[in-house]
């Protein structure tokens, strides 16, 4: 079974500078409003590039 990302909203600040945003090579990273927490689509590879770039930890495997 492969792994995906998932956020922690109760983390995940919401800022519009996200840098594991930046590293998704999906672009799997979106979020509906500005200043919403971010979330993981469904086309997530499970890399974990974002886990490392997350400054805020929000970002697990799962």
């Amino acid at each position: 079974m492969a792994r995906q990302a998932y956020i922690d909203a109760s983390l995940c600040d919401g800022q519009a500078d996200c840098q594991a945003m930046r590293v998704c090579p999906t672009g799997s990273i979106l979020r509906e409003e500005e200043d919403e927490p971010w979330f993981i689509a469904p086309t997530c590879l499970g890399c974990g590039r974002c886990l490392t770039a997350c400054d805020r930890k929000a970002i697990r495997l799962i």
